[in-house]
């Protein structure tokens, strides 16, 4: 049994029983090109259209005629159909879609497109744009009597016969079948020399004995495909599952035959438009979370094949077209849903989320119930997100899913686990924003309302000031500077405490500088609503109120502070044991 782990990205496999079959062959270059023509090779879509300029394929040949070494292609072996190219470079592939469908198993390029196609193209012959050139002619010729600038393509032919005699420029479809008779009687042609018998039987040479190493590997799940596809891919591209899901479930129109197209990307770019326009900062979430939420309504949904849906690639891998047509519209109501569940308690955008399971199962709920238990869902949240010694594996997940949510969905009032806060470890937690506790905390002051020191009428934290900044500004309490210039105890904790943290407008911050905060305070003090502004981020008023600042000062606003804190979360779980302890 594989057990996963489910992260901010993708899941991560811990340990695989997979029958791994990795290997390579050598193959020659006309049995590479010959795979490739036959579509015993295939090239998916998730890979980039070709590209090269003329100017690669020909120092790529180049390079073979010089017994150079151009790197191995890899390809990946597996019984899962995935949308491919079925033209490139002008070359179209033999097989329709419908045929390549059949196959009983696929394998697909995943390092060296860009030299496979340049292979097939101007090996066999394809038209394809070349900057303002609509029809250029890739066929690969090689010029014998050059001892450098040998291959030309197929648009140059006629400027090059004018001075040299045509016998001597080959096409290179042409050189595997040269036999004794192709010697025998270019040997006789006048002008023929020893620096045009040595380039031809170079060029022979190379289609007999230059072999270019293909790297197979199979038994190896979707995510670490894509691991392995990021690692040596050499223009630093990153595949992602869902670019896998998409190929795959890729339909192309056929209006003769009464079928519509499907295009999964489609259907994840409508879903963001509504938060596009609202400036909701959960249309960056990751696509692979979106599949994951509409895959875990569809095991709700159907719970005859409750086993065949789920979040790993494994179950992902189920997916099909008719599960999207068919129910992609209530799914995308529900994710709608769940993000405003999480926007109205102040959760702005995925990066917030303290995990992303959170949402995960938040959907699930939400899938389908008119009459969801807003106020016990918020609170198995906030549990969960500072309760960071569970909740780890896809199957705890489906457990949470169908155990918790099932029996609240049922009108039960399911237990949700006690949680233990404590105050030192909020105090000597530093501040990183991919650590769990450090979301979590920022989350739960979000989620306060926290107002803008100079104005308190301000919401730190709309939409406007979300949508012109690329991230939440973050403001020290107590600045490093200041504390710097202090002498405090030896045993003093960090001073970036998650607990010396809040939230604050960037102009603000930047009038407040380096100073003590028992002078910067004074200037707001007077503003009405001050001391609302305060509680709104959970900061001890007497701390602010004193008349100087001792070294002893700042340790005892942390304890104070990490109190203050985790007696407002206990607030906030009025179901909730809830234990605060030193």
């Amino acid at each position: 049994m594989v057990r996963q782990h489910i992260s901010q990205g993708r899941p991560s496999i811990i340990m695989s029983n997979l029958q791994r079959d990795i290997g390579s062959e050598s193959l020659k270059i006309s049995e590479v090109i010959e795979r490739l023509r036959k579509d015993e090779f295939l090239i998916p879509t998730f890979q980039r259209d070709f590209v090269w300029q003329p100017e690669n394929i020909r120092k790529l040949w180049d390079s073979i005629f010089r017994f150079y070494p151009i790197g191995s292609l890899l390809y990946w072996k597996t019984e899962s159909y995935l949308h491919t190219h079925r033209k490139l470079g002008g070359f179209t592939f033999p097989h329709d879609e419908d045929t390549v469908k059949k196959f009983k198993e696929w394998k697909y390029i995943l390092d060296g497109q860009q030299r496979a196609t340049s292979l097939l193209v101007s090996f066999l012959g394809g038209k394809g744009r070349v900057e303002e050139n609509e029809e250029f002619d890739y066929t690969m010729y090689f010029d014998a009597t050059k001892c450098k600038d040998e291959f030309f393509f197929a648009g140059e032919y006629s400027k090059r016969v004018e001075n040299t005699n045509p016998n001597f420029l080959v096409r290179l479809r042409d050189v595997p079948e040269w036999g004794f008779s192709f010697y025998k009687e270019i040997s006789a042609v006048s002008g023929f020399n020893e620096t045009i018998e040595h380039n031809l039987q170079q060029l022979s040479k190379i289609f007999t004995d230059y072999k270019i190493v293909v790297v197979k590997i199979k038994g190896v799940e979707v995510n670490e495909v894509c691991d392995i596809f990021e690692r040596i891919n050499q223009e630093g591209k990153k595949l992602h599952p869902v670019d896998i899901i998409v190929a795959r479930t890729y339909r192309v129109e056929k209006p003769a035959e009464g079928m519509n197209g499907f295009y999964l990307r489609d259907n994840l770019e409508s879903l963001r438009e509504p938060m596009v326009e609202s400036s909701n900062r959960f249309k960056d979430m990751d696509d692979l979370n979106i599949i994951q939420m509409f895959a875990l309504g569809l095991r709700k949904r159907d719970t005859a094949k409750r086993s065949a849906y789920g979040i790993t690639p494994a179950a992902l891998d189920n997916l099909k077209i008719a599960d999207f047509e068919g129910h992609w519209e209530e799914a995308r109501k529900t994710i709608l849903n769940t993000v405003k569940f999480l926007s109205d308690f102040r959760v702005h955008g995925p990066d917030m989320l303290p995990y992303n399971y959170l949402m995960l199962a938040l959907s699930y709920y939400l899938y389908g119930n008119k009459t969801p238990n807003r106020i016990l869902a918020r609170q198995w949240f906030w549990r969960t997100a500072f309760g960071v010694d569970d909740f780890r594996s896809s199957t705890e997940l489906y457990d949470v899913c169908e155990g918790f949510f099932g029996r609240l969905e049922k009108g039960e009032k399911p237990g949700i686990l006690p949680l233990v806060v404590s105050r030192q470890k909020l105090i000597q937690a530093s501040y990183n924003y991919r650590n769990a506790l450090s979301r979590s905390v920022l989350t739960f002051l979000a989620s306060q309302n926290p107002r803008d020191f100079s104005d308190p009428q301000a919401d730190v934290l709309d939409n406007v000031y979300l949508n012109l900044s690329q991230a939440p500004n973050l403001h020290h309490i107590y600045p490093l500077n200041f504390l710097k210039g202090v002498n405090l105890p030896a045993n003093a904790a960090n001073p970036n405490s998650l607990m010396n943290i809040c939230f604050l407008r960037a102009l603000t911050n930047i009038r407040i500088g380096d100073k003590n905060p028992l002078t910067y305070f004074q200037d707001f003090q007077n503003i009405p609503g001050f001391d609302g502004m305060l509680e709104s981020h959970l900061i001890p008023a007497e701390f602010i109120k004193r008349n100087e600042f001792q070294p002893s000062d700042y340790g005892e606003f942390l304890n104070a502070r990490a109190d203050r804190f985790a007696k407002q979360l206990k607030q906030s779980l009025p179901d909730v044991e809830v234990s605060i302890t030193d």
